[in-house]
């Protein structure tokens, strides 16, 4: 009999699959590509998300598939005299782990689905039209390669198929959205004079702009941009324009390094969502993990980190136990909904530091940042991309502190 079916073999899965294969279980992880292919999103793996890693026994395919430690961390903004853009050394937060981890999501993906298959579990890829039922003898059906229907009854399912919750729209689990942006990413070659272990972001005119190195004169490039634009980067000369935005007075050079870069990926557009669970993200026979379970927006970037965590904290449910019951998960339900909570508000200041526009958006911008560089405590939200949430001061998640943040820079 099979213990467990895991749909969606991304890194919640994957990781998940490894670590449950690895501890003993039979498990059949699900995947509806058939072959891992670049999605552009997902390829930036914060301190704490590393940390996890290490504790579900996948941190070499992180290595192995390309990993690329950046060490330091620039905001180049209009509302910054370019002589004031100091680097934030991003190794010292953790000691042991060093500097976050970008790299390509696809080929991480497809080393941890091979290690969880060495370990004994089963890989389906080009699983299409997958089909869960919930209950307490819950089950899978999916078509195969060849078309046919095959049905699969676990013990338990794990939903991890990202950010379009298929999963659990089909067991009735609901969300509450909010968008308040559009995110646009590709991968592109030959950005031969970036630093190589500097990330970048700020903000210029109606774009906020995101450089994360993967080495070699490889990096992702990410643009968050108003509802209004949201055809702007896509149809003929959608790249040309999408470069072209990077071509900023705050940048070095005008930007010429990332502007001069050639296309090495697909270029995609979301919206980007926040989700939040109207409840518990299970039922009985089934427990959503990764951004199925929920999400933040993501300009934050610690989706991946959220999704190890997820992952790890289910597989020690699921090894320490023989019972499964939703019950059980209790604590991972009240520790999700904690962090979530914390990962959502300070998205939300984020979104709304960086990602509006205009003159009135400028002067925010600038003193907030004279704010900050007055009381280091109102830099405390930005802890959220180095430091698991709860390890973050608590006064930065109240309405109070974002209040008296925005009204003292008003």
């Amino acid at each position: 009999m099979t213990d467990v079916v895991i749909v969606g073999g991304g890194i919640a899965g994957a990781s998940a699959a490894c670590k449950l294969a690895a501890g003993g279980l039979s498990v059949v992880l699900l995947e509806k590509q058939e072959s891992y292919n670049d999605l552009v999103r997902g390829e930036w793996l914060a301190p704490w998300g590393i940390r996890e890693a290490q504790r579900l026994g996948v941190y070499d395919c992180f290595g192995a598939g390309g990993a690329w430690e950046i060490r330091e961390w620039m905001t180049w903004d209009e509302a910054v005299d370019p002589h004031e853009v100091e680097a934030v050394d991003m190794t010292r937060f953790l000691p042991g782990i060093g500097g976050p981890y970008s790299f390509p999501h696809h080929q991480v993906c497809e080393l941890m689905a091979a290690q969880a298959a060495d370990s004994g579990a089963t890989l389906i890829m080009d699983a299409a039209k997958i089909e869960v039922t919930a209950g307490p003898s819950p089950s899978v059906t999916y078509l195969n390669s060849e078309g046919g229907r095959e049905e699969i009854r676990p013990r338990i399912v794990l939903g991890a198929t990202g950010r379009g919750c298929t999963v659990g729209r089909q067991v009735g689990i609901t969300m509450s959205n909010h968008m308040h942006h559009w995110g646009g990413g590709v991968m592109v070659e030959g950005l031969d004079d970036w630093p190589a272990d500097v990330q970048a972001m700020g903000t210029e005119g109606d774009v906020m702009f995101m450089v994360f190195p993967q080495g070699y004169g490889r990096a992702r490039l990410y643009l968050n941009f108003g509802t209004k634009d949201s055809r702007k980067y896509r149809g003929p000369g959608a790249m040309d324009r999408f470069l072209k935005a990077f071509e900023l007075e705050c940048l070095p050079d005008r930007g010429r390094a990332v502007v001069e870069s050639r296309q090495a990926g697909p270029l995609s557009v979301w919206p980007s969502v926040s989700s939040v669970p109207e409840g518990p993200p299970l039922t009985e026979g089934v427990v959503l993990i990764g951004d199925e379970a929920g999400n933040a927006d993501t300009v934050l970037g610690t989706g991946l980190s959220c999704a190890m965590r997820d992952s790890r904290t289910v597989c020690e449910i699921l090894l320490d136990s023989d019972d499964w019951s939703p019950p059980v998960f209790e604590p991972y339900v009240k520790e999700r909904e904690f962090r979530l909570s914390r990962l959502d508000f300070g998205a939300q200041i984020i979104s709304r530091l960086h990602v509006e526009f205009g003159p009135a958006a400028v002067e925010r911008r600038r003193r907030v940042r004279k704010l900050m560089a007055k009381n280091f405590a109102a830099q405390v939200t930005g802890l959220l991309n180095m430091v698991a949430p709860e390890e973050v001061p608590e006064f930065g998640f109240s309405e109070f502190f974002a209040e008296r943040l925005f009204r003292e820079s008003a």
